[in-house]
């Protein structure tokens, strides 16, 4: 009893310092001891890291998982490929926040990015219906979103819409096709 209470009261310490840097423990750390429901919350998620040489611009991740590396490069005046003004997203999920449904309302006409497994991005905005979570946990990075500068990316694999954030997003990184220097946005795949 006493080893347990010892090793949440030093749980709780160091996830209340991990917190305050907005970062959470690890899941298995705050069982039983009292800590946010953000940090035991589900906490994948796709993140977007920036890269700190081109191309790629960008790196698409979802590390821990490991399943998901798409690299982003900036598309200089292509056209895109398609339009998204008009759909309604029912769900989607990023990190520990599932919301929905909201309409995206516009959708530019030429493609911000190229991606690796062979779609488009595109920039979209004009939103009815948005009410974005804040904040949320992505990856263990306690991040707030922002409607500035979202954009939409179509593959054979998926579709994902992807929302700039701000909060922890130095290091540490994962190991990714760049060497990135912060995250820039938080995704979710689209139902």
């Amino acid at each position: 009893m006493r080893m347990r209470l010892l090793v949440c009261i030093t749980t709780i310490l160091l996830a209340g310092t991990a917190w305050a840097q907005q970062m959470c423990p690890d899941r298995n750390s705050c069982a039983g001891c009292g800590l946010p429901a953000e940090c035991c919350d589900q906490q994948g998620g796709l993140l977007v890291y920036e890269c700190a040489t081109r191309p790629p611009d960008f790196v698409v991740s979802d590390e821990p998982a490991g399943s998901i590396e798409v690299e982003l490069t900036a598309a200089k005046g292509v056209p895109a490929n398609f339009s998204v003004a008009g759909l309604t997203v029912n769900s989607v999920t990023i990190g520990n926040a599932t919301f929905g449904p909201f309409t995206i309302g516009s959708s530019n006409n030429s493609a911000r990015f190229t991606t690796s497994d062979g779609g488009q991005c595109v920039g979209v905005g004009n939103f009815s219906g948005l009410v974005l979570p804040n904040p949320i946990v992505v990856q263990t990075r306690a991040l707030t979103m922002s409607k500035s500068n979202p954009f939409f990316c179509r593959s054979p694999a998926r579709d994902i819409i992807c929302f700039q954030v701000k909060g922890q997003v130095g290091p540490p990184f994962p190991a990714l096709a760049c060497n990135p220097d912060r995250v820039e946005y938080a995704c979710g795949i689209v139902k």
